[in-house]
């Protein structure tokens, strides 16, 4: 990567004009040539200081960023290669402690080859006080967001870096804890990129240099602006008709008969629906099918869609104190223009932290607020699964568009996967911060259900809800899953719904096929759409273990009670007034 900024450049990049303030650091005597007195270590700090302009290899102070007031940690790798010595350790601990003391977020601008040599163990013993103050900052419910710059090597990736709650990376950086002067000879040096930790999902997103401070603030505004109590429930944004065409692999669609208007009476419920953008393409995994959109409501399903507006104007705070209960009232649907952080869709590949799109005018209505016209629920147990399978469905996508007025993107599962089918990430709605899990219709690897469970318990330790969003027809079941520990990473999310710090809402949105959707699922505040089910294990693998032939599939169905009316009396799901 060419073109490295100096620490205080870095800081004017991101910072507001003037806002920067250093903060003051302990002063410390130290032996000469440092505590193992090597020989020159003095002259080499004194050539650095010279050639930087700096005392040592970071600068601390506070600033504004994008209006959000933070403590920053830029590191100068022109001061001995970044590297971390007893001195560094005294200005982090200090930055740390005042971040602290003034309940702000902290941001590390990291540049470092590691550990200072001239120092051995001493040096190397700074890691643990660094991760001691980022622990403790950690435990206050403050947001640590770091960003990667070029190097960014050894105990500073280890420790500032990859500890951090988002991590935020410079295109081209080399990062990696192997520094490039002691990698096997062999290694493959993309490895160690910025890209390759994003898509190892270890990193959160790139981000252009020219995008940075936008990015860096949209995420100090979020995590430090939470919306106050209980998510609203999103709303209903359409429904579709049974499919008149097979399901590729499934038993032919069932004949539906000629419904009366008592039926038709009986079904009729008060969901109400907003028009908004066309759908996105089905998953690749699913058939497409022939479904016409129609409007909708539910049977004794929730105003899943009288969501509120607020007296309050947005107060931004970073404590995490447990926040006041929200009220809700009927709203217009935010726009459909959103901002996203994009995880990559394969190794090396990566995108901007931050873009922005906005709806077609040739390809979208515009949104309506109130009670639309009511439709029918599914009369079958099998009409309610066509109607989830249908690929005119609205999916997790188009749901998170009407929602937010803007979002980022939280990826990856800091154990080596990612999962392009779970969206998690934090959204803004009337200027407050609601986290978001969303299943996107597709069979969830277990690093989709490991990022749930690390957004989870971020937006809990933040004091900001979280929006979880079902629709998956199940966990994925292959060999590799089980390899990656599918059961364990799907303990791992219902251990982190049912520990949540803060409240969670859900809405069924289409498919909620066994335990791989039960997992994302809030228990006691849970709400579905008329076009969706939920079931012990999809029909066709319910009939089959219960050693049926495949056209009993559809009265198999039948019998699980999977309908939405069903889920009702049976509890599973809320109803009446969100």
């Amino acid at each position: 990567m060419s073109d490295r900024l100096s620490a205080r450049e870095t800081l004017t990049l991101v910072t507001d004009d003037t806002t920067f303030a250093e903060l003051p650091y302990p002063a410390r005597e130290s032996k000469p040539d440092g505590p193992l007195a090597w020989q020159g270590y003095d002259a080499s700090r004194a050539r650095a200081a010279d050639r930087t302009g700096e005392s040592e290899s970071v600068v601390c102070g506070t600033a504004t960023v994008e209006g959000t007031r933070a403590v920053l940690i830029a590191f100068e790798f022109g001061f001995l290669g970044g590297s971390l010595g007893e001195r560094t350790g005294d200005r982090l601990e200090a930055a740390y402690t005042y971040a602290r003391e003034h309940r702000l977020p902290v941001v590390p601008l990291i540049a470092t080859g590691g550990s200072r040599m001239q120092e051995g163990m001493v040096a190397l013993t700074q890691l643990q006080r660094v991760a001691r103050q980022s622990a403790l900052t950690r435990e206050a419910g403050l947001p640590q967001i770091a960003v990667l710059r070029d190097p960014t090597t050894g105990g500073g990736w280890a420790t500032l870096g990859a500890g951090a709650d988002v991590i935020l990376a410079l295109p081209g950086a080399q990062v990696g804890f192997a520094g490039s002067r002691v990698r096997p000879p062999d290694a493959d040096p993309t490895a160690y990129t910025a890209e390759a930790q994003v898509a190892a999902g270890a990193a959160d997103a790139i981000v252009e240099p020219n995008r940075l401070k936008e990015t860096l603030g949209r995420w100090l505004r979020l995590l430090t602006t939470p919306w106050p109590g209980q998510a609203p429930v999103p709303t209903a944004l359409g429904a579709t008709d049974p499919p008149t065409t097979e399901r590729e692999g499934a038993p032919p669609a069932l004949d539906m008969p000629d419904r009366s208007a008592a039926t038709r009476e009986a079904t009729r419920g008060g969901l109400s629906a907003r028009g908004t953008a066309a759908d996105p393409p089905p998953p690749a995994d699913r058939a497409t099918q022939d479904a016409g959109p129609t409007h909708h409501s539910a049977a004794d399903l929730p105003e899943a869609a009288q969501e509120t507006t607020r007296d309050a104007p947005p107060a931004r705070h970073t404590t995490a104190d447990p926040p006041e209960a929200a009220q809700e009232t009927a709203q217009d649907a935010p726009s459909t223009r959103h901002t996203t952080a994009d995880p990559p869709e394969a190794a090396g590949e990566a995108r901007s932290a931050a873009h922005t799109t906005a709806a077609s005018p040739a390809s979208a209505h515009p949104a309506q607020s109130g009670r639309l016209a009511p439709a029918d629920l599914p009369v079958t147990g099998w009409e309610a699964v066509q109607r989830a399978r249908a690929g005119q469905r609205p999916r997790a996508e188009r749901y998170l568009d009407a929602y937010f007025s803007h979002r980022v993107t939280v990826s990856g599962d800091r154990c080596g996967g990612t999962d392009a089918g779970m969206l998690c990430g934090f959204g803004e709605r009337e200027g407050r911060a609601i986290a978001y899990a969303a299943q996107g219709g597709t069979a969830t690897r277990p690093a989709g259900y490991r990022t749930a469970a690390r957004l989870i318990r971020l937006a809990g330790r933040l004091g900001i809800p979280v929006l979880t969003l079902v629709d998956t027809p199940g966990a994925a079941n292959d060999a590799e899953a089980e390899r990656q520990g599918a059961g364990a990473a799907i303990a791992d999310l219902f251990g982190a719904v049912a520990s949540a710090r803060t409240p969670l809402t859900t809405l069924l949105i289409g498919e909620g096929g066994s335990g791989g959707a039960l997992a994302l699922a809030a228990p006691g505040n849970t709400w579905a759409t008329p076009d969706s089910y939920f079931s012990v294990i999809a029909p066709e693998a319910a009939a089959a273990i219960l050693k049926r032939p495949p056209e009993e599939t559809e009265p198999t169905a039948d019998q699980l009670r999977i309908r939405p009316q069903d889920l009702a009396e049976l509890g599973v799901i809320r109803t009446g007034s969100a």
